[in-house]
């Protein structure tokens, strides 16, 4: 799937360090999901997680707000490591916007009240204000015209972008994206990928796990490299995906065909 060329680049590093992967481990029964990831990430960057299914990518990132607890290590926002008291943890996981492999609408409500509910209901907006956010939101992922729409009446690629809206509603620092175009049709994924492109040209800070390649080449300033819970290797796109210094790496890319 082919994505717009990217704008300038962004300066890796830049920004403020707001996230740490320090040593994380996590368990499930005698499975190991994650052994030992050590990952930053700083303000504005784009850091895609690739590697094969079931290397842990995707419980990275459940742990990194929350969802899922870790076992070993540590995970620091903004400097402070990631709070274990679920109430403190709620007001950390506000600032990070989660956008799934599946949409998780809610069924009964227009596209607009989906993404309004957040606001009117965790951060106590007025409800026309709520609206008001979820009207820019919509018309910011390219569905003002789907605002009346209920999921059904949407196509996966629509629905996806109003889970992204969603998110967007609440106005957080991060934004985590889990595999977001893996439960699409081949032609609703660009529009997809384009809205996450517009936003790390916006300068977002985004942790996005995708086999998308071709999104992680062009628009992602980092990128990991997942192998049995492990990072293989990380570094700027063109040293992955152009000379990458391990096997591992290059038996992925090649068994996905990347040609560069």
């Amino acid at each position: 799937m082919s994505v717009a060329s990217a704008s300038a680049p962004r300066v890796m590093g830049s920004g403020a360090k707001i996230i740490r992967y320090c040593g994380v481990v996590k368990r499930y029964g005698t499975f190991q999901a994650l052994n030992g990831v050590d990952l930053d990430v700083h303000a504005g960057e784009v850091v895609c997680l690739i590697g094969p299914s079931g290397s842990g990518k995707s419980t990275l990132l459940r742990c990194t707000n929350g969802l899922e607890t870790i076992d070993g290590g540590d995970i620091e926002f903004e400097g402070a490591s990631l709070p274990r008291e679920e109430r403190t943890l709620r007001a950390v996981r506000r600032r990070m916007g989660m956008v799934f492999q599946s949409f998780e609408l809610f069924p009964h409500l227009t596209a607009l009240q989906n993404v309004a509910e957040g606001p009117r209901t965790v951060l106590r907006a007025d409800p026309a204000e709520a609206q008001r956010r979820a009207s820019v939101m919509l018309a910011k992922v390219g569905l003002s015209d789907k605002a009346a729409s209920y999921p059904a009446a949407l196509s996966g690629g629509q629905q996806q972008r109003v889970a992204i809206a969603r998110a967007l509603a609440m106005e957080p620092d991060v934004m985590l994206f889990d595999e977001p175009t893996s439960a699409l049709d081949p032609e609703t994924i660009g529009e997809v990928l384009s809205v996450m492109k517009a936003l790390a040209d916006e300068g977002m800070t985004m942790v996005v796990v995708t086999h998308e390649m071709t999104f992680a080449r062009r628009v992602g300033d980092w990128v990991a490299v997942f192998d049995t819970g492990r990072i293989v290797e990380q570094g700027p796109p063109a040293q992955i995906f152009d000379a990458p210094t391990t096997e591992r790496t290059r038996d992925f890319l090649s068994h996905l065909g990347w040609t560069g």
